[in-house]
């Protein structure tokens, strides 16, 4: 009995690893050719754990057996850098601040109303005074929750602004310290969403950002029990499916939407910063895509997990900021103490070489 209990979990170790490598691959192929490896992208932090926990496991009971998790974890090891981060990368030296913040339309998290959500967040950017800033679902139409002209005339660290809106109320914002020469938009088809990259002068240089807002999973925890609770019953299977769908939805919506950024990234002939909500975990097409070429800001100065979306969901880093090899990364924060939105504002010093 006892020989094939081990029989056993030696077939669900060896399950558990090939899900591993896997997921270490879900990044370099498109969800329009093959739908089924983002899910597997997705679920990377917990079949890593499930691969540790075999891996102790064997270590105790038959050690010739850890090395299949074992194998399998070290052969993807440079990954774990996208998600943890030992210790982070900072200076005092001077260079370019850069934040990136989904605002999720001033709703916030607590009791606070729109507009005091809106001047919480206000101040907060006074506090830490930014040099370029990156703000995703903003509520531009209601000036009387918030007023863009008015708030960037009280802001002394910011001296320019272009936005665009993604639909009638919504849209995103650049704000920047360096003068703006150029702007432009890149609309999605069926979407609301919006990408907006701007040209400014730094030092008499040219950089491009790119402010960017993919696709939404389009789920609310709340909607979804079995997101705590897991699968016991056949409304909870019917509830699966529908989150599964949703999921592949957002997973195809992305992909579509991250190849059209790439390609614009591609013809910049200025350094760029790529900043925003990729709605998407470093497992992923979308991260793979854009990060192509460029440096990931938390890889090189983050310390931690990097959590940047705080909903009931588990720990996801979603919110990235991506630059060009001519700029260092140092002081990558996730500002965790403030919780005004569903996800966290994140900021990065960047020095050019």
């Amino acid at each position: 009995m006892r020989k094939l209990i081990k029989i056993i979990l030696v077939c669900f170790n060896v399950i558990a690893a090939l899900a591993l490598v896997i997921s270490y691959f879900s990044g370099y192929y498109s969800p329009e050719k093959h739908w089924i490896f983002p899910f597997f992208g997705l679920t990377y932090p917990f079949i890593m754990l499930i691969n540790i926990l075999f891996l102790v496991f064997w270590l105790i009971a038959k050690p010739r057996n850890a090395l299949i998790s074992l194998i399998t974890i070290v052969a993807g090891w440079n990954f774990v850098s996208r998600y943890y981060q030992l210790k982070g990368k900072s200076t005092e030296e001077e260079g370019i601040k850069i934040m990136s913040y989904n605002v999720h339309h001033f709703r916030g998290t607590g009791n606070l109303s729109e507009k005091e959500t809106a001047i919480e967040i206000s101040n907060f950017l006074k506090e830490h005074k930014p040099d370029i800033v990156c703000l995703q679902e903003v509520r531009l139409r209601k000036n009387t929750i918030f007023n863009l002209h008015k708030t960037v005339e009280e802001f002394d660290f910011i001296n320019h602004y272009q936005y665009a809106r993604s639909s009638s109320t919504f849209g995103s914002v650049t704000l920047s310290r360096f003068p703006i020469v150029n702007m432009n938009e890149i609309r999605f088809e069926n979407s609301r969403n919006i990408t907006i990259y701007t040209d400014i002068i730094i030092d008499s240089d040219t950089v491009r950002i790119f402010n960017i807002h993919l696709h939404s999973y389009g789920i609310d925890p709340a909607d979804y029990p079995i997101i705590d609770s897991g699968v016991s019953t056949e409304e909870d299977l019917k509830e699966a499916r529908e989150l599964g769908s949703k999921l592949k939805k957002g997973f195809l919506m992305r992909s579509s939407q991250v190849e059209i950024i790439r390609k614009a990234i591609e013809e910049t002939p200025y350094p760029v910063i790529v900043c925003g909500d990729l709605n998407e975990v470093p497992a992923s097409f979308a991260y793979q895509q854009l990060q192509k070429g460029l440096k990931d800001a938390f890889v090189s100065s983050g310390k931690g997990i990097g959590q940047t979306y705080v909903n009931k969901l588990p720990p996801l880093r979603i919110d990235y900021i991506f630059h060009s090899p001519v700029f260092d990364s140092f002081n990558f924060q996730s500002h965790d103490y403030f919780r005004h939105s569903d996800h966290l504002p994140i900021s990065a010093k960047l020095i050019k070489r």
